[in-house]
């Protein structure tokens, strides 16, 4: 219960409080305006002083240079002699000694009024002629006036110093009636000095002005990025405004030098005059927010010591207001009856369990109606309403009687609400009545016999053997898998030590894994083997160390788990890892494990040789009889090589058709190590070159293409041994395959000139560097009526490339399937832009596609989405095959020509006669062109019996009803041979040489 202060002594204390706080603010106050306002006046005054002391040394300064230059006439001859060297030295010398006698003129000159320098006081002066160096208009303003008089320059750069300076000057009348003029160059810096001598005072600026506002000088030295407006002189020339160099609000000062229209200013930045006065400012106001504290303290404590006045009034009640909150806070029903059993004090928790009893409560009403209606809620231990015979017996026992058991039975509510009732006698013969909602807890008890219940089912169905140990391997709880043997098959560890039920190996990891939790708090990771029914049997061990409960000792769950099978997985994966699956060879991964060991072999022990073998034509087997008849050729070959090394020599497999076989201790001689290698080398090839028994019916032969790489006991890259070798077989394999080659430095040249230009096609493809020319196809007529599409490569450097120095690489890699995409994807396009042109409508456009592009599983799906992205016509495409696409797969690739044909595409067989041999397939392909290739065009003339294929050719393809064209007609006698016999469709240089688009449409054109 809080105690509120009355408000009326709230206002009393803390208005007197704030009473004396506003006399201590407004005291403070006004003692710092007072202060701002003194230390202001102290800089006006301070400010007058010294610029008046600056005023007085600029006039002196400026009357001494004054009376200076006006003595130098008399120094001056007349201006004849001062034609003569003697004499202008002369004077010189006098001009100089008058220089060194004011320390603030550099030099002084005498000038005539047509310019020229007659006499200096500078020894680089000396001498005659020159100009005068003196700003533009400066001698006409020293020469105009009647009465001489001392006219001031504006700052310039002087020519023999280098530094600002003023020029002052005066006219003199020579006595030859000559007016000239003198000036005195005097030191800018110099001259600002000594009008700050002796000055001290904070942030002070002085300038050297004109009446227009030009200023000459200012210390200190200071650049605004606006020039000030022009001084302003009042009546004593003091005002606050802004100060001259900074643009600050300020002091200023203005004074007139003896010159009228030159003024020294000086500016005091209020922030600087008022910088002593900020510190005293800050001093009252903490003294001030001090008194103000003390002032705040002290009514806080006025204030308190009332309240605890008051409170001390009011306690009483506020004792009785926290037991009446205590009661309704309970979270039980609670009820205190006197002696005769009449109600003395209750709350709001009983009411709220009992909601009928409300009408049976008031003070000193009898409780037995109440326990009449609880007694309905009683529940017999048999199952039946309880009449509460046993609480009546227990009140008669307990009446007058001290220290008497509590009387507790539980009440189950119609809601399912479960209430348990105590009831505890009071000294003086009263009862206490306490009514608690149990109906959680018994839930949560439920729940935890459910959970134990599924903690065992779940411990039932682990295969795991779990133990409890303390630390010297002492069993207190066990439990085992159900239906299985385990660790622990068929016995009891109960109070016994692990050595007891385990072998002493299994034993002595556990104990080890105990240990280990004992420091770290748990173990995993360690192994035990043992001994089974069936078979040797692997267990992980895991520890996990029981927290303290008090003074127990520390215990120890272990859990036993039979790892077999995935440690005979593991060893399966291992082989997995290490071991060709098909051959049971070494693999890549544990062959340069193997050589790792091998080249590093210490200098003088002996050469080694990597002999890698590749088996030629391999592909073509697994194409042509599946993959099946090529695993069986793999596993022969394997087991060959196996049979033909030394014992001790290493065999592996690459992958694919690639083997490797690594030989050691060769011996010191090279030639010696050569010899051996190649030995062994050939026993391989010959007993490759025997025939292979695939089956029953099929029998293979093949031959093999081995490079060879020698190394010694100098540290060598792995991966650069096995290029090397694999660069020597492919050599090899290019020669002609069936063969063995050493590596040598050249060879390695030549394949990284192959892998430099394939890595430029590859650029070239992203760059799309390719174009396509253009040959044209013509009728018996000469009549266009198409053309073949063929690529070229802009190269950066070499220009433009024909096919045949970059065909080959891109069909011996993937290269060749984007190319002939982007072949494909151009064809297209320009199919397109010449539907567009009637007169260009009706041209077809012949594509070559090579074998690998054709086979892709996507190719049909490629072809349908250029066609559907350009818009071109399907029939004016007709794609080129070769007769090399039908060595193989010959189902697959009449499938892909009828999925093409349903769209639309024509296809024609380019360099007939010349590849497969078998002409069964020209009655299943469906060919709309035969192409007849150049090689036997080329032989009309020349060998009759080219001409007499020529002629079965052309007989065959109309007796197939297949459309004819030849190709590299070159010649006129070719031509009309061609046509004499049947074939009406002619390409080749006759006609037209490959071009660009642009000369192929021009000679449409034409």
């Amino acid at each position: 219960m809080n105690v509120k202060l009355s408000p009326r002594h709230a206002i009393t204390a803390y208005g007197i409080a704030l009473l004396v706080v506003a006399l201590i603010a407004g005291t403070a106050l006004f003692a710092v305006r007072e202060l701002s306002h003194r230390a202001l006046d102290g800089a006006e005054r301070q400010a007058g002083r010294f610029i008046g002391g600056a005023q007085s040394a600029l006039n002196r300064a400026v009357l001494g240079v004054d009376v200076l230059l006006a003595g130098a006439g008399d120094l001056v001859p007349e201006p004849a002699l001062l034609q003569t060297p003697a004499a202008r030295d002369r004077v010189s010398q006098l001009m100089e000694i008058g220089v060194n006698q004011n320390p603030l003129v550099q030099n002084m000159t005498l000038v005539s009024a047509s310019g020229q320098r007659l006499v200096s006081s500078e020894e680089r002066g000396r001498g005659n002629g020159g100009g005068s160096g003196l700003p533009a208009g400066y001698l006409d303003a020293v020469l105009q006036p009647t009465v001489p008089t001392l006219v001031i320059g504006n700052p310039v750069t002087s020519a023999l110093t280098y530094q600002q300076v003023l020029h002052l000057g005066r006219a003199l009348r020579l006595s030859d009636g000559t007016r000239v003029a003198v000036v005195a160059e005097v030191d800018l810096a110099l001259l600002m000095n000594l009008l700050v001598q002796g000055a001290d005072i904070n942030g002070l600026e002085v300038t050297l002005e004109r009446d227009s506002g030009l200023l000459m000088a200012s210390v200190p030295t200071f650049v605004r990025s606006q020039s000030p407006p022009p001084a302003r002189i009042g009546g004593s020339g003091l005002s606050r405004g802004e100060a001259r160099l900074t643009g600050a609000p300020a002091i200023v000062v203005v004074r007139r030098s003896m010159q009228t229209d030159v003024l020294v200013t000086g500016s005091i930045p209020l922030a600087s005059a008022l910088a002593d006065w900020r510190r005293e400012r800050n001093i009252i106001f903490s003294f001030a927010l001090a008194l103000i504290w003390v002032v705040a303290a002290a009514a806080v404590l006025a204030h308190r010591r009332i309240q605890r006045q008051r409170r001390a009034r009011l306690e009483l009640l506020r004792s009785r207001a926290q037991l009446d909150q205590a009661l309704e806070s309970m979270q039980v029903g609670f009820v205190l009856l006197d002696s005769d059993h009449r109600m003395l004090v209750w709350n709001r928790s009983f009411l709220e369990i009992f909601p009928a009893a409300e009408d049976l409560t008031a003070l000193h009403r009898p409780f037995a109606p109440i326990l009449a209606l609880a007694a309905q809620y009683r529940r017999h231990p048999s199952g039946g309403v309880d009449t509460g015979s046993a609480l009546e017996t227990w009140l008669l026992q307990t009446r007058g009687a001290n220290a008497v058991a509590p009387f507790e039975d539980e009440l189950y509510l119609p809601d399912g609400r479960v209430i348990r009732s105590t009831k505890n006698r009071t000294p003086d013969g009263g009862l206490v009545c306490i009514y608690q909602d149990v109906t959680e807890k018994k839930m949560r008890t439920a729940e935890i016999l459910q959970s134990r219940a599924q903690l065992q089912a779940t411990l039932d169905a682990l295969p795991d053997t779990l133990l409890e140990l303390d630390g010297n391997g002492l069993c207190h709880q066990f439990h085992a898998p159900q239906g299985t043997g385990g660790p622990i098959d068929g016995q009891d560890p109960m109070g016994r030590a692990v050595h007891d039920f385990l072998p002493p190996g299994a034993a002595a990891a556990v104990m080890d894994a105990v240990r280990e939790a004992e420091v770290a708090g748990a173990s995993r990771g360690r192994h035990f083997e043992l001994a089974l029914a069936g078979g040797a049997g692997h267990f992980e061990i895991s520890v996990s160390r029981k927290a303290l409960q008090g003074a127990e000792p520390t215990g120890y769950i272990v859990i036993l788990r039979d790892v077999t099978q995935a440690e005979l997985a593991a060893r399966h994966i291992r082989q997995l890892a290490f071991y060709d699956v098909l051959t049971g060879l070494p693999n890549r991964r544990y062959l340069l494990d193997l050589m790792a060991s091998a080249v590093r072999i210490h200098p003088g022990s002996g050469h080694g040789a990597v002999l890698f073998l590749d088996l030629d034509d391999f592909k073509t087997l697994n194409d042509a009889l599946g993959h099946a008849m090529g695993d069986v050729l793999l596993k022969e070959a394997a087991a060959r090589i196996r049979r033909h090394v030394r014992p001790g020599d290493v065999v592996a497999r690459l992958g694919g058709d690639e083997f490797v076989v690594m030989l050691e201790g060769l011996g010191p001689d090279v030639e010696a190590a050569r010899t051996q290698a190649r030995e062994v080398g050939e026993q391989i090839l010959a007993a490759l070159n025997m025939p292979f028994s695939l089956d029953a019916q099929t029998r293979y032969q093949r031959t093999c293409s081995i490079g060879v790489a020698l190394f010694d006991g100098r540290e060598r890259s792995l991966e650069e041994l096995l290029k090397q070798a694999d660069i020597a077989m492919y050599v090899a394999k290019t020669s002609g395959g069936n063969g063995l080659r050493y590596f040598e430095p050249a060879m390695q040249a030549t394949v990284a000139a192959r892998s430099a230009l394939e890595n430029e096609i590859r650029e070239a493809l992203a760059a799309r560097a390719f174009d396509l020319h253009y040959q044209s196809q013509v009728d018996e007529s000469g009549h266009v009526v198409g053309a073949e599409a063929l690529v070229r490569w802009r190269h950066p450097q070499r220009g433009l490339v024909m096919p045949g120095d970059f065909i080959a690489v891109a069909e011996s890699t993937e290269l060749i399937v984007p190319l002939g995409l982007q072949v494909l994807e151009m064809a297209c396009a320009q199919l397109a832009l010449w539907a567009q042109n009637p007169e260009r409508a009706a041209l077809q456009l012949a594509v070559n596609v090579s074998a690998r592009q054709f086979r892709r599983d996507d190719f049909v799906e490629q072809v349908e989405r250029v066609l559907a992205a350009s818009g071109a016509n399907p029939a004016m495409l007709k794609l080129e095959l070769t007769e090399s696409l039908l060595q193989s797969q010959m189902e697959e690739t009449i499938r892909t020509m009828h999925r093409l044909k349903a769209i639309g595409i024509r296809f024609s067989m380019d360099d007939f006669g010349t590849g497969y041999s078998s002409l069964s397939y020209l009655t299943q392909l469906p060919l709309d062109q035969i192409k007849i290739d150049k090689y036997f065009v080329g032989g009309i003339g020349c060998d009759p019996k080219i001409e007499l294929i020529v002629q079965t050719i052309i007989g065959m393809a109309r007796n197939l009803d297949v459309e004819l064209i030849a190709e590299g007609v070159e010649t006129q006698a070719q031509c009309d041979f061609l046509r004499a016999n049947g074939c009406f469709r002619y390409q080749g240089y006759l006609f037209s040489r490959p071009v660009s688009i642009a000369e192929f449409e021009s000679a449409l054109s034409a």
